[in-house]
Parts: C-alpha cells; sequence; structure tokens
C-alpha cells in the first residue's frame, strides 16, 4: 500500500467509485449517456474510441448538437499506438493499458471554468477525501506565437474558488497544457490535477521542481484528471479565432483514480483486475502475487488484452487482417503467445477469462455479458488460428535464416525479421533470441523502418479525412431533411445553398443545402443520388453523407454556387425505392432468422443499397439450405401481407424496454424512430423504408458464407431485381434439362443416374489403369540400362495418366538404390511426368528437381520436387519426342563420366 494515503480508501470498490463519479455530475443537472463504442462507426478518422470526447466531436466542431447541455459519462477507449501507448509496453509496468474506462463530464456552451474547476476539486477532496497537500494544480502558460496570454482566470478560480495554496498551482507550457482536436478544429487551454504519490518522508514541495516535480515524467507525480476549456478555433492558416459557444471537456482515468483511492502503486492491483488473476491463476495453475516478474507480466498483458477484445467483440468488431480488424488479431496472438511461451498454455485458454471480464464490466457495459457466447467463439476461433500460424511462423524463420547464412552474412534484414511480428506475432525480443541461437544479429534500423511504417498504418483505417474542416463548418447549422416525408418533398425540394466547396482532382465537389431530400448514408443504407439545379448551377449528386447535423453531397458540379442560391433538390426516384425495398426486407430477413435460428441472432453489419442487401450476423456455423428457404418463406409471407410500414418517434428508453430491436454499435439519440412492420418486426432505425410491406415484392437469397469465426453473411435482393433472378434460374434450368432429354422436374433423378455411370466408368478405368501400369511396369524394367552402378531409363508411356505415372515411378523404384528414370505419360493433351534420381546418380550430379524443371520447360510447362523424386506437367505433346532424346542425352553424359 502507498504510505501516502490513507488506509480507509481500500474500502474503495470499481462499481463505487464508476458510481460516485457518475451519480456527483447527476445531482448536478448532467445527463448521465451511455458510453459509445469502443470503435466510432460513423468516423473513419479513429481507428478506435481513445478519448471520451469522441461521441461529442461533432458538437464541438459544431456539426451536431443534443437536447440536453451538460452529460457525464465512463467511455470505453482502446489506445494502440502513439507516443504513450507503446503496445510492446502493456503489461510490463504497472500503468500501460490498451482498454481502460475514461470518467467524464461536459458542458455543450453551458458552465465553464469556474463550475467545472470547484465542482472536481470537491469531488476529490470533499467526497473522496484526497489529501490536499498531496494535490498540484497546472494552468496554461500563455503561447507568444498565437499570441495567448497565461489562463489567469483559471488560476484565480483554483486560488479564491476552490481554495488551492498559489504554491501548489503550477504554469505549464502549451505541450502540456493547451488541447487541440487536430490540426485545425475546436481547442483550448487545459488545467490539470496532480497527485503527489510520495512515501513518507518525501519533501511536499517537490512537485513544484520541474526536473523531480509535476510533469517531470515520472510515476510519482501522476496526473488524475484534465480539464479543458474549449474556447477557438484553429483555422487553415493556423490562426485562433473565438468560438461562439464554449464548451468544457474532462477527463479522468478510472484506472489511475481507483489505483489511488484504493492505495495501491499498480493499476493492476486493483479489484478491476484481480478477480482476471485468480481466474488466469485457476487456468494456468501459478498465483500472481506469489510468482516471478516474468510471469505477473504475462498476467498483466492476458488481462488487459482479453478486455480490449472483449470490449471491441461485444461493440461489432472483428479479428482480421485489415484496419481495427488487425489490431484485436494481434491482441490476441500477444496474449496467447505469453500464454505459451511464458505460462506453458498450448491449448486455447483466453476465451475463459473473457468470462470473468464480463462480470466485471458487464456492471456498466451490458453489451459485454449479452454478448458473451459470440465473444468467447471469436476469442478461441483465434486462438486455435494463432496456434496453426505460430507453426507456420517458426518454418518462415528458420527459411529467413538459412538465406541469411547462404549469403554468408549474420545480420537479419529488419523489413523480413518484422514480418514475424506482423504476420506471426513473434515479438522483437523472441526474434532477437532465435536470431541469437543462430548467431545472427537483426537489424535495428530496419525493424524500426518497418515498425513506423505498420503504426502510421494502423492510426487509421484508410486515408480518409473530415467531410468538413473546423473552418468550413463554421457558421453550418444542422441540415434540415425531409427525407421521410411523404408528400413529394422526399424526392424534390425547392431549397437554397447553405455552402459550396470545390474540389480537386482527387476529391469531390461538397455542397451542403439549407434542407435536403438525400438521405444521408448512415445505419449502413447507403447515400441518396440524383441532381441538384439552379440558375448557372448544376451538380450532379454522387453520394450523401454526414458531418455531423451537417449533411453534405458529393459529386461534380457546373458552375459556381453562392450560398443563399435557390436550387431545386432531386433525388433519383428509381434508386430511392430500390433502396426503400431493400431496406424494409432487411428488417424482416433479421426477425426471420431470429425465429429460424434462434435469439441468438445479432446483426455486425449490413449494407443496403439500389442493386442488393447484405446482412452479417452472429451464427456459429453454417446455415443450411433448408433453414435459408424457411427464412425466404418467412420474409415473402410477411411481405404477401401488404401491412403498413409504421414509423413513430419515441423515447429509446422506452421502445428498448418493450422489446424493440436495437442495433449494437449504432449511436441513437434519447428520441428515435421505431420502424413497424405488421407488429411482426420492430427495429430502431432512421433508414427510408417502403410505404406497406407487399412493395418489397419478391425476397430471394443470393447467398450465405462465413465472413470470420461465428459471422455469417447473407447475400439476397428484392423486386425486379429478384423477379430477374428467377427467370435467370428458370431459364437454366429449362436449357439443363434440354441437354439432358429430361423434364425439369426430372433432372435430379436424370443427374443421380449419370453419376452412377460416371461412378462405374472411373471404377473400369482404375482396373483398366491398374493392368496398364503392371504392363508399363514389365516395358520400362526390361528397357532399363546400367552405367556406373546406376539402372537408368527414358521412356513415354501414352495410356498412362499422371496418377497412373506416379505409381509406375514408385514401383520402378524399388528395383534399386541407385536410379534414374524420366517417364512420360498422358492425359488430357498434357505431359504429366515422372523423375527419378537416387544413390550413386546424385553422386554424378543428378538432380531431380533440377531435371524436373528442366523437361517441364522444354514441353512448355513446368515442373520440380526434391533432388531424389519430381514430377510436372508439360503442355506441348509435339516436343515430347524431342524432350526425351535432350533428357537421354542428359542422363548418358552424366553416368557416362
Amino acid at each position: 500500500m502507498n504510505p501516502a494515503m490513507p488506509v480507509s480508501m481500500t474500502k474503495f470498490t470499481a462499481e463505487k467509485v464508476r458510481r460516485d463519479f457518475l451519480d456527483y455530475f447527476v445531482e448536478r443537472a448532467h445527463r448521465e449517456v451511455p458510453s459509445g463504442g469502443v470503435f466510432p462507426p460513423d468516423d473513419p478518422t479513429l481507428l478506435f474510441t481513445n478519448a471520451g470526447m469522441n461521441q461529442f466531436k461533432d458538437v464541438f466542431l459544431g456539426t451536431g448538437t443534443r437536447d440536453y447541455k451538460r452529460a457525464v459519462d465512463t467511455q470505453k477507449c482502446l489506445r494502440v499506438s502513439g507516443k504513450h501507448n507503446d503496445l510492446e509496453e502493456v503489461g510490463r509496468d504497472t500503468y500501460h493499458h490498451t482498454f481502460f474506462e475514461m470518467l467524464g463530464n461536459w458542458s455543450f456552451g453551458d458552465y465553464f471554468k469556474e463550475d467545472a474547476i470547484v465542482w472536481a476539486w470537491e469531488l476529490l477532496t470533499k467526497v473522496w477525501g484526497l489529501p490536499e497537500d498531496r494535490l498540484w494544480v497546472t494552468v496554461f502558460e500563455g503561447d507568444e506565437k498565437d499570441g495567448l496570454s497565461a489562463d489567469e482566470e483559471a488560476e484565480r478560480v483554483w486560488i479564491e474558488k476552490a481554495g488551492v495554496s498559489p504554491s501548489r498551482v503550477l504554469r505549464a507550457s502549451r505541450e502540456d497544457n493547451f488541447w487541440e482536436m487536430g490540426d485545425t478544429g475546436p481547442c483550448g487551454p487545459c488545467t490539470e490535477i496532480h497527485i503527489d504519490r510520495g512515501g513518507a518522508g518525501s519533501d511536499p514541495t517537490d512537485g513544484a521542481d520541474p526536473e523531480i516535480g509535476v510533469n517531470a515524467g515520472n510515476e510519482r507525480f501522476i496526473e488524475l484528471w484534465n480539464l479543458v476549456f474549449i474556447q477557438f478555433n484553429r483555422l487553415d492558416d493556423g490562426s485562433l479565432k473565438e468560438l461562439p459557444a464554449r464548451h468544457v471537456d474532462t477527463g479522468m482515468g478510472f484506472e489511475r483514480i481507483l489505483s489511488v483511492l484504493q492505495g495501491k502503486s499498480s493499476n493492476y492491483d486493483t479489484d478491476l483486475f484481480t478477480p482476471i488473476f485468480e481466474r488466469i491463476g485457476e487456468l494456468v495453475g501459478k498465483d500472481y502475487a506469489s510468482s516471478d516478474e516474468n510471469v505477473r507480466v504475462a498476467f498483466r498483458v492476458i488481462a488487459d488484452h482479453v478486455r480490449a477484445v472483449s470490449s471491441a467483440i461485444a461493440d461489432g468488431a472483428q479479428p482480421s487482417n485489415t484496419g481495427r480488424g488487425y489490431v484485436l488479431r494481434r491482441l490476441i496472438r500477444r496474449a496467447a503467445r505469453f500464454g505459451r511461451q511464458v505460462l506453458g498454455m498450448e491449448d486455447p485458454f483466453l476465451y475463459q477469462v473473457a468470462g470473468t471480464v464480463s462480470e466485471i464490466l458487464g456492471v456498466a457495459f451490458p453489451e459485454i455479458p449479452e454478448r458473451l457466447d459470440h465473444i468467447q467463439l471469436i476469442i478461441r476461433e483465434e486462438e486455435n488460428s494463432f496456434g496453426r500460424t505460430l507453426g507456420r511462423g517458426l518454418v518462415e524463420f528458420e527459411k529467413l535464416a538459412a538465406r541469411v547464412k547462404s549469403g554468408e552474412g549474420n545480420l537479419l534484414p529488419g523489413d523480413q525479421a518484422y514480418d514475424l511480428y506482423a504476420t506471426y506475432g513473434f515479438p522483437q525480443d523472441l526474434v532477437e533470441q532465435m536470431a541469437e541461437e543462430h548467431g545472427f544479429a537483426v537489424d535495428q534500423e530496419g525493424w524500426e523502418r518497418s515498425q513506423a511504417k505498420h503504426q502510421e498504418a494502423s492510426k487509421s483505417v484508410g486515408s480518409f479525412k473530415q467531410l468538413l474542416s473546423g473552418e468550413e463548418s463554421e457558421g453550418l447549422s444542422e441540415t434540415h431533411s425531409t427525407c421521410h416525408a411523404r408528400d413529394g418533398s422526399e424526392l424534390l425540394l425547392e431549397t437554397s445553398v447553405a455552402a459550396f466547396f470545390p474540389g480537386g482532382t482527387q476529391s469531390p465537389d461538397r455542397l451542403v443545402l439549407l434542407a435536403t431530400p438525400f438521405y444521408a448514408e448512415s445505419g449502413g443504407q447507403c447515400g441518396d443520388r440524383g441532381q441538384v439545379e439552379g440558375e448557372g448551377f448544376s451538380f450532379q449528386v454522387e453520394d450523401t453523407k454526414k458531418a455531423g447535423a451537417v449533411i453534405v453531397h458529393l459529386g461534380k458540379a457546373r458552375g459556381q454556387a453562392e450560398a443563399g442560391a435557390a436550387v431545386v433538390a432531386r433525388v433519383d426516384g428509381d434508386a430511392r425505392q430500390a433502396i426503400s425495398r431493400n431496406h424494409t426486407a432487411t428488417h424482416l430477413m433479421h426477425q426471420a432468422l431470429k425465429e429460424v435460428l434462434g435469439d441468438h441472432v445479432v446483426q455486425q453489419g449490413s449494407y443496403v443499397g439500389p442493386d442488393r442487401l447484405r446482412f452479417d450476423f452472429a451464427h456459429p456455423k453454417g446455415v443450411s439450405p433448408e433453414d435459408i428457404e424457411a427464412v425466404e418463406g418467412l420474409v415473402n409471407r410477411n411481405a404477401f401481407t401488404n401491412s403498413e410500414v409504421e414509423t413513430t418517434i419515441e423515447d429509446l428508453e422506452a421502445a428498448k424496454e418493450r422489446g424493440v430491436t436495437a442495433l449494437f454499435g449504432e449511436k441513437y439519440d434519447e428520441s428515435v424512430r421505431v420502424v413497424d412492420v405488421g407488429g411482426w418486426s420492430t427495429e430502431l432505425c432512421g433508414g427510408i423504408h417502403v410505404p406497406a410491406a407487399g412493395d418489397i415484392g419478391s425476397f430471394l437469397v443470393l447467398s450465405e458464407r462465413a465472413v470470420s469465426a461465428g459471422v455469417r453473411r447473407i447475400e439476397a435482393i428484392t423486386g425486379e431485381a429478384a423477379l430477374a433472378e428467377l427467370q435467370k434460374i428458370k431459364r437454366t434450368l429449362r436449357q439443363s434439362a434440354a441437354a439432358l432429354k429430361a423434364q425439369p422436374d426430372e433432372m435430379v433423378a436424370r443427374i443421380g443416374a449419370l453419376q452412377e455411370k460416371l461412378k462405374e466408368a472411373s471404377k473400369k478405368k482404375k482396373q483398366d489403369s491398374s493392368g496398364n501400369v503392371a504392363a508399363a511396369f514389365d516395358k520400362a524394367k526390361a528397357q532399363l540400362e546400367e552405367s556406373g552402378g546406376v539402372c537408368w531409363g527414358v521412356a513415354s508411356f501414352p495410356d498412362l495418366d499422371g496418377k497412373a505415372m506416379e505409381e509406375l515411378c514408385g514401383r520402378l523404384a524399388t528395383l534399386g538404390d541407385s536410379m534414374a528414370l524420366v517417364l512420360a505419360g498422358s492425359e488430357d493433351g498434357r505431359v504429366p511426368f515422372q523423375v527419378l534420381c537416387t544413390g550413386a546418380a546424385q553422386k554424378a550430379g543428378l538432380k531431380a528437381g533440377t531435371l524436373a524443371k528442366s523437361f517441364g520447360g522444354m514441353l512448355r510447362g513446368g515442373g520440380g520436387g526434391r533432388p531424389d523424386r519430381a514430377q510436372g506437367q508439360g503442355t506441348d505433346a509435339s516436343q515430347l519426342e524431342a524432350a526425351l532424346a535432350q533428357a537421354r542425352e542428359i542422363l548418358v553424359e552424366a553416368l557416362s563420366d
């Protein structure tokens, strides 16, 4: 226990501390909001949610609004790269994490510095009882380059309102005390609260010493809480402009404050982790507290990484080889590697740890226990996959080592060595250890270059940019949308231009309207296409997207449009109708899948476009053809009822309580649209739907396949597309029946009869082939010659196919220990061949693989294999006689020396 902390603080539990924070601000008129997802589905600039403010980013950018001015939450965050987030450091110290909770309170144009500071100090010192003589405060010292003076307002509040001693309020640089969202956009000074964790006898004035105190980068003085005052907008030219509304954004690391309140020197010693360590100990037969540091590091890595992947998978992320999925795969493999290398766990076990993680985190994040079965399925499959990959990685290392050795070098190329980490999960220390065992070193510069390249690729899913910069969005208000109207304005609307931004050679033009009938891409439904026209101006809308509450039309413009110009916006009606059919059909299919397969079916992702619909869902195995038919039947029967598709606006929690389906990963407002199809399917949805179920027309599943472990994908079509596909199938069936001289309903029996005939023919061919091989063996044996103690021969057997040739070569190999054979057959116009070089033939310089490669080349084909036995196939039978003659010359020359 840290001797600076009072014993009573060990009574704080994780659940109590989290609840204390939330309740404190709820009592001060804050709306308690649920955590956003651990990855932001509508922000491609972010790989994972890495701060509490991410779900309010649109408010700070001025492109979105909320129906409340104050908010409080605990946000799930995940960081795997960056200055202070090197993945390889996680577990090796007491404070690095990939997954963490960020406690935060916000003001959107409401209270500002005084309330934020006074409340923070009161919670820490009065509610939680932290000793004031251990706390230090920093404020922004000003910046000459930006023309900003010191934040004397915050400094004055700390001293005069909160009652903090002036000696404990320090001024700090822009680097530490000025927050910016990015190169442009909202920003402002911040004030931080730090705690001195020094033991008894430490100098209480050390915090003011820049060498050893606050912001010196040591574990004694740590930051507890950061209060950001967003009052400026950084423009494209780098200058600052005052915002019309000022905001507060605070963040306090939950794991860190909990360790302080529980009197622990390590975040990992709190009750967020100790039950996980107990579970790991049960599984591996070791005790965390009494083990050496290597074992303790493994426990910490496993606990942290299982927390991270459990949270991400619960929110809908999937391990893969790209983007955030690649990060999850790396986390699972790193944890599994520690389990294997340090704890001796060869079999999957991480998935069992997820159960304990669910118990701990489920109190705050109920989606984790709700999806536990799915989480465990995914993690277990990834563990099994890593077991297979690990073996391949060892093979690849041996190949790399052999290449270095053959080149008479002693340095493993850094890029190829790093690939063992990136592809197979081998950490740097393991690669270095294996290299040392072979007498090699690792090219460190090459490794670091490759590492930097991979880290850069991990910062975002792709080269996405914000639809609107902070400067462009300034002054833009929420776009009024008429896409859900049913009076004609959902397709055609007279409106006016709010802003127009010309694009470049690699980027589209962007148009913002005061009101628009165009639907912006959201919830899996693609954005509308169409046309916007005005005097001297036309705009071909190729896509429609959201920038917070502002709808942005992307496409190609002719002419220029000034703000306020009158225009007519026209949506492509045919595409909209097709999209509407597919979207309503998606809802019906979701409900049908639940009825046919079970309530465990949960949407993992979707695409709704004019051409088709795609639906990814959680299910542990392939869907049988019979179940696909049952799903199709349910959807079509519910469409045929032609029930009205009703939409209502309801309170989010009330809708959930009455069983309305809410989708994981989606961000909902307090008031939500509920789409009800005949009382059979009810979902929260902001998309466009048909007026009545019968408008869907026919529904047809095109395909069903696996996307990843535990996730299946169905693609389907509706309406005219489904009719066209059914007619195509019918046409194909009719043509096939005609070719088989049968009626369509006789096709199955006719094909079965043909298969039986084929099976009999194959059986007879095999019997004939066996006789042919025996005859060929006798013929080849009689033609063998002997030179230098080697039996050799070159021969062609036009009656033998590739498989028979393989059998013949195997039989001839038993005739002696030193053989040299080149044997050619015939199959469907090609030339399969076998090459044998054993014993003295190899000593004479003959290698089967080399000879097969040469022989195959002469036949315009290829070949290869081991030195003793190889095979191949030629494509030009007209060259066989010449190739055999050349092979004979090679054997004669080698064996006559």
